[in-house]
């Protein structure tokens, strides 16, 4: 995994409570005295920002530049993944990030490319990896590799090319696949679907899910039917999603599939990288176009704003399917009445881009809940993104002689990086590991009702943050009873994780909620977070989240369950038994069953066998046994 872009000497959020106090509070608190008008503080806070960002010097101070290509950083990228592939160490995944990252650095054409190309066919060749050797090989002569190392070129080349012979006589069945191109993945196991009838108007909803509204919960979802564990009532895409800044060299930056192999670069940035042409093609014209420039920057400098960043994507993609055409974005948001607008509100059968985007233009921002020094931290580092905006993308020339234009710019970004930080869900899929560490088996002793000495065990792991129109609208529990479950083609399946009554509000958890922390932190920074006071059951009455088995029946249950050890035959077994008549689950506890319940949807559906570079024992064809097929005649061919 790459490092963090985030620089602790260039956080936004840092400096700006700095100049806070020692510059800015006295001013603005003076000028907004005695102003209840919310959206004219919002006003006069901005137009004091923007006069002090004139003479302010933010550029040196953050040390912004353009996000260039540096075939000397390419260079030193390259020296650190020979390092470590180096056979005293032998770490060849982490040197094959390194030769990532000095493909992403690299000039287009250059040596320095190919090189970095040459030597990551090198780790496919260790892994057994042989057309992605190829693919790597391919690149490198494309990009000018040198004609005094072709030699070595060649021969690994001829070697690759007698495995894959070898290969083709013992497995005739093996499935190929064509690196370089966009590769579906699948689960092996089918799709999740709707468990009731669905909305006519809103075909990824089941019907008896409807939205209500009230002075209490706001919008909020609710049931109309009795729901069961297991059920699932929504299954979702993304309006925008973006990839965590520690997955890029590893990634796919459009489809977040696991192509770490044959990533390609971004020839205007050094941070996104794609599996293919076809994804970086359709990156690029759907918002990349707008946020190449800056990305590198808002990651670097964004602190604990970094949340939001999916704002900046969601203003990207607004932009490309309103086609630039920003006049008319404008009179469009100048005639929509926001009271009337939602995701129940549209017609998802015959919805246009611009009625999508409507559905997320309207989330919630909690603008005028923010304390003043909130609102100007934002307006500061929304001004900043702007500015960078202009002098670096496309959106320059657009809004250079016209003021309306430009401000409509810096409006979505501020309205947008506010919804993102209120809205945004991590995205997660299943990993596996070998081992075990002591605090993983006292969880899995406790909570699950079992021991484990599993060689392999899996876990939950973010890669990428998303923002859902209709899944925005569910409220927080520190107990929910519907949790994510994120499919491997980008799209979002949300399950019930107990039974629900009908008239029951649906609740997820936010993002930060854990059983680590008590009442009062929980509700310090949900407060801080998300500006409500969360008055559920636990938080009412108790301090911990507390997960537990409810009988020793129960206990017992669970470890008959873990001994069954295949996910589709656990599933209906757990299924069953949480859906017993007269089976309880208390408002201020988890059950260990529901936690066995999302591990399992997850390990069926959020788990890629394809990209498990750990297992041995897959379909033929797979990376694991490929590598343990070739190691043994790979050779030095590096």
């Amino acid at each position: 995994m790459a490092e963090s872009l985030q620089e602790k000497e260039c956080n936004v959020v840092k400096l700006f409570h700095e100049l806070w106090e020692e510059l800015l509070k006295q001013r603005i608190n003076e000028l907004v005295h005695n102003q209840r008008d919310k959206d004219k503080v919002a006003e006069i806070i901005k137009r004091e920002i923007e006069d002090f960002l004139r003479t302010f010097p933010f550029r040196d101070r953050f040390n912004l530049h353009p996000d260039a290509k540096d075939n000397a950083k390419a260079l030193a990228a390259r020296n650190c993944g020979n390092e470590r592939f180096a056979p005293s160490i032998g770490e060849y995944m982490e040197s094959l990030q390194h030769y990532n990252e000095s493909i992403a650095y690299s000039e287009q054409g250059s040596e320095t490319r190919a090189l970095a190309y040459g030597n990551r066919s090198a780790v496919c060749l260790k892994f057994g990896l042989y057309e992605e050797c190829l693919e790597n090989i391919r690149l490198a002569r494309a990009s000018n590799y040198p004609m005094q190392l072709a030699d070595k070129l060649n021969k690994r080349e001829q070697h690759v090319k007698r495995c894959i012979e070898e290969d083709a006589e013992e497995f005739s069945d093996r499935v190929m696949h064509t690196p370089g191109q966009y590769r579906p993945r699948n689960s092996r196991y089918p799709a999740p679907k709707l468990s009731y009838e669905a909305h006519a108007n809103v075909p990824q909803l089941v019907k008896c899910v409807e939205l209500r509204q009230n002075s209490e919960f706001g919008r909020h979802l609710v049931t109309t039917q009795h729901l069961k564990a297991g059920d699932v009532l929504l299954i979702e895409k993304p309006y925008a999603s973006m990839l965590n800044d520690k997955e890029r060299y590893k990634r796919c930056a459009f489809c977040h599939n696991e192509d770490t192999f044959t990533l390609i670069p971004c020839e205007g940035c050094t941070l996104t990288m794609y599996c293919s042409d076809e994804c970086m093609d359709k990156a690029y014209r759907q918002y990349h176009r707008y946020e190449c420039g800056v990305l590198r920057d808002c990651w670097r400098i964004a602190g604990r704003l970094v949340g939001g960043i999916v704002g900046l994507r969601m203003v990207a993609t607004a932009i490309a399917s309103f086609e630039q055409d920003l006049e008319g974005w404008a009179n469009h948001l100048n005639a929509l009445d926001e009271t009337k607008v939602n995701a129940f509100t549209v017609d998802w059968n015959k919805a246009t881009d611009s009625d999508i985007y409507d559905t997320v233009h309207v989330l919630a921002t909690s603008q005028k809940r923010r304390s003043r020094e909130d609102l100007a931290m934002l307006m500061f580092f929304t001004s900043i993104v702007h500015r960078l905006l202009l002098e670096r993308t496309d959106l320059g020339p657009l809004c250079v002689s016209s003021p309306t234009k430009s401000k409509l710019l810096f409006d979505l970004l501020l309205r947008h990086w506010q919804t993102s930080l209120i809205n945004s869900k991590q995205v997660y899929h299943m990993q596996r590991s070998e081992g075990q560490d002591e605090e993983d088996e006292y969880y899995e002793y406790n909570y699950a009702g079992y021991d484990s000495d599993d060689e392999e065990e899996y876990s939950d792991e973010m890669h990428a943050i998303a923002v859902y129109p209709l899944f925005s609208m569910v409220n927080h529990s520190c107990i929910p009873n519907v949790a994510p479950i994120h499919l491997l083609d980008g799209r979002c399946a949300f399950v019930a994780t107990r039974p629900i009554a009908a008239g029951e509000q649906l609740f997820d958890v936010y993002a930060f909620a854990s059983m680590d922390f008590d009442r009062s932190f929980r509700i310090f920074c949900l407060r801080k977070s998300y500006y409500f006071k969360c008055r559920c059951a636990v938080c009412e009455s108790f301090s911990y989240v507390d997960v537990r088995n409810m009988t020793p029946q129960e206990t017992n249950f669970l470890r008959l369950l873990r001994m069954v050890n295949v996910p589709e035959h656990q599933l209906p077994m757990l299924v069953e038994h949480m859906n017993e008549v007269g089976r309880r689950y208390p408002k201020h506890q988890y059950t260990a069953a529901e936690v066995v319940l999302v591990r399992i949807l997850r390990m069926m559906h959020s788990y890629s066998l394809e990209d498990d570079m750990l297992n041995t024992f897959g379909s033929i064809g797979l990376p694991g046994l490929a590598a343990s097929l070739s190691r043994s005649r790979a050779g030095n061919f590096r």
